[in-house]
């Protein structure tokens, strides 16, 4: 089974607008992939969703779904590959959590195309969503 990591803005997007987004969390929600995360990325969702948007992250049911079936990698931040640090910490979640995909609408990751053999795609691009059975 591959295994992925959902970047902040996928989530959010997907918890609050639908539409790709959304379909790849259900997918992952479906068991179709591993989500692995970080408390960085936990934390920094739930920081935009508090901040930014005035919702309490625990009022979300798909956030708390997701959560609970993540995989949840720990460790010191080790990478300085793009100048914006939070990217940084996705690409560690996926390096650390032996991820097979980072899915990401973050202009700067998806420019890299790649990292090592994790493949940085954007949520039109997810497997689940582009097999014949869909």
């Amino acid at each position: 089974m591959k295994r992925a990591v959902l970047d902040t803005n996928v989530i959010i997007s997907a918890l609050l607008f639908g539409g790709l987004p959304e379909k790849v969390v259900v997918q992952v929600l479906a068991g179709d992939h591993i989500s692995v995360t970080s408390p960085f990325i936990i934390e920094e969702t739930s920081r935009i969703l508090r901040d930014k948007f005035n919702v309490a992250p625990g009022t979300l049911k798909m956030l708390e779904q997701l959560l609970s079936i993540s995989e949840i990698q720990y460790f010191q931040p080790f990478l300085t590959v793009i100048e914006d640090d939070p990217d940084n910490r996705v690409l560690e979640t996926a390096v650390h959590g032996k991820a097979d995909y980072t899915v990401t609408g973050d202009k700067l990751l998806l420019e890299l195309k790649c990292y090592g053999s994790i493949k940085i795609i954007s949520p039109a691009d997810f497997p689940a969503l582009n097999s014949p059975s869909q």
